[in-house]
Formats: C-alpha cells, sequence, structure tokens
C-alpha cells in the first residue's frame, strides 16, 4: 500500500490529489511487500514524503520526485519524495491539471523512469532514438500497432529528469506518461501498466484507460510540437536512491543525492 506522509501543510484540494493519486496507483499495481525496519519504522508498503512549499516562484523549478530508498533484493521502491513548488502548484489547480500532475510523479516515485537504466532497460541512451526494451511494455506496444517501430519510444528531449525517462510525446501524444502535459484526457495505457511488470511489481491490466496511439495527422492537430510549449514536467529534480544495510540487515537513514 502506498502511504502519503505530508511534511508540511496542504490544501484540501492537494492532499485529495495526493490521495487519489495513491488509491489509483495501488488498485493498478500491487505495492504490498514483505515488512523491511528504515529509519525505526516497519514498512511493508511504499512511503512517500509529500511537501508542497515556496521554492523560486511560478515557471521555474517545480519540485522533486522519485525514489528515495530501494529494497534489497528486487530493488523496488520502499520510500520516495514528492517536493512541489507552491506558486507553480496553485497555477496547475487553476489549469485543472494538479491532479494528473500528482499522478504522474507519483509513477516517477515508484520507478516509472527513475530506475529503468538501473535495470538495464533503456538501449541507445544518449542518442537520438533511445528506446524502452521490457519485454511486456514492447509487447503492449505492438499491440497498439507499434511493430513498425520495434522497442518502445522515450524521450529523447529534455533535461536529465524527463530524457529517457518518459514515454516520447511525438509518438504517444496525451498519454499520461509522456514528458508533456497535453490534452484535457490523459490516460494510463496497458503499455505503462506493462512497465511496472517489467520492473517486477504484480499488476492489474483491467485498471488501464482506453488508449490508442495517435497518428501523426492527430498530433499534429492538437499542436504537439515540444519546441513552443512549457514542459512544467521537464523542471522536475530526481533524487538518487541508495540501498544502505547494517549488520542487521535493516536500511539506514538515505543520503540524499540531488540529480
Amino acid at each position: 500500500m502506498i502511504t502519503v506522509n505530508f511534511t508540511g501543510s496542504v490544501s484540501e484540494t492537494q492532499r485529495r490529489a495526493f490521495e487519489q493519486a495513491a488509491s489509483r496507483w495501488d488498485r493498478i499495481i500491487d505495492t504490498s511487500f514483505a515488512p523491511v525496519t528504515v529509519e525505526d519504522q516497519v514498512l511493508d508498503g511504499v512511503m512517500i514524503d509529500a511537501s508542497i512549499e515556496a521554492i523560486d516562484g511560478d515557471q521555474g523549478i517545480l519540485g522533486q520526485a522519485g525514489p528515495t530508498i530501494l529494497r534489497p533484493g528486487d530493488e523496488l521502491p520502499i520510500k520516495g519524495i514528492m517536493q512541489f513548488d507552491l506558486a507553480d502548484i496553485l497555477r496547475l489547480e487553476r489549469n485543472n491539471s494538479l491532479e494528473d500532475v500528482i499522478l504522474h510523479e507519483m509513477a516517477h516515485v515508484l520507478g516509472f523512469g527513475t530506475l529503468w537504466a538501473r535495470m538495464g532497460f533503456i538501449i541507445g541512451s544518449g542518442g537520438n532514438n533511445p528506446q524502452f526494451i521490457g519485454t511486456a511494455a514492447t509487447r503492449e506496444f505492438r499491440v497498439l500497432g507499434g511493430n513498425r517501430l520495434g522497442n518502445v519510444p522515450v524521450a529523447n528531449t529534455g533535461s536529465m529528469g524527463t530524457r529517457e525517462g518518459h514515454w516520447r510525446e511525438l509518438v504517444f501524444g496525451d498519454e499520461l506518461l509522456t514528458g508533456f502535459l497535453s490534452g484535457s484526457q490523459r490516460p494510463i495505457s496497458r503499455m505503462s501498466i506493462a512497465a511496472f511488470e517489467d520492473m517486477g511489481y504484480l499488476v492489474d491490466y483491467t485498471e488501464a484507460d482506453d488508449y490508442t496511439l495517435p497518428s501523426f495527422q492527430q498530433l499534429a492537430e492538437k499542436g504537439i510540437m515540444e519546441a513552443v510549449r512549457t514542459c512544467d514536467l521537464c523542471k522536475m529534480g530526481r533524487p538518487k536512491p541508495v540501498i544502505l544495510r547494517d549488520r542487521h540487515n535493516n536500511l539506514k537513514k538515505p543520503v540524499f543525492l540531488n540529480s
């Protein structure tokens, strides 16, 4: 189970966005694990420390989100952080995008994009056509009609927090886990759920939203042009997770290595 630990004040609307995101991901993936002691707490799920605070004002750094401690063995997240700039969050609320941003960033805490390179799922890193090679996600991509493209195309533009950590926007359009917010409906596809299966989670495909690959014409009509749009999700930092054990095999306090 995903537990959100609020480390500062949040509004009811903001709290609800976090809790609804946690509930959605708990329906999609199984986050129940064998208990592990972390900082004198026994955790059998995923604990996320969440905060909304002043950082640098609107249109600056959106915040940071990602796993901070990984479990021994499967190296899936046991703790993570979601920190957002207050001014940016208020703007996202006004734009009716808050819920989707929280849902998107929580996926990164659970390892989507943030653990891919560590797990060996990215080929072509640093080039023009990086791809995700997980078996399940590639299968679902081909069911969508992506046979001509081979493995799953991932973001080939943007900063460290975006590039190679999302699906490629100019292929997947409004899908929730591309690197840009676009459209009014941002579905979670079976392909995204399959990526979590590749990482080692048990998943429920019945929780997927309806999704089809957009045509190039549809992408053009929606105005999806990376060069002329504000990329809020590009402004997220990614903490580097650690696995630390003492002589009793308990996880020690994490060291934060901000990217």
